[in-house]
């Protein structure tokens, strides 16, 4: 389940290339990592993101929510649905309703904010 998904995304005249790393996707710039989003797995039908983190100096270009369509996509592709334990990835399931597929609902809210080690600034 190590397969390698790359995709090179253009912001500001940086060119950031997505890579799946194990239970994470990553952001990769010429200084090094700009961004991950980390899951766990719960059971063989359900992820928790866990964590979603920006470079400060990357933020305000949506690059969290590309992090957050990566690991969707995979989500909708194994047919797995996702707890937001993040705190970010839970305001976006909550703001836009393409997500409703994936959102394992069966409580109200799932952010622990604090457990998450998730960036709480705005501009993912």
């Amino acid at each position: 389940m190590n397969e390698e998904k790359e995709t090179v995304v253009q912001k500001a005249k940086v060119d950031l290339e997505a890579r799946k790393r194990g239970n994470s996707f990553v952001l990769i710039g010429t200084s090094g990592t700009v961004g991950e989003i980390t899951y766990q797995f719960v059971d063989v039908d359900t992820w928790i993101i866990d964590s979603t983190y920006i470079d400060p100096e990357h933020r305000g270009q949506n690059l969290g929510r590309q992090l957050l369509d990566f690991v969707v996509e995979e989500a909708r592709e194994k047919g797995r649905k996702i707890i937001p334990s993040c705190s970010y990835v839970l305001e976006q399931f909550k703001r836009y309703p393409e997500y409703a597929d994936v959102w394992e609902q069966s409580g109200a809210n799932y952010s622990d904010p604090y457990s998450s080690k998730t960036m709480d600034s705005p501009g993912h």
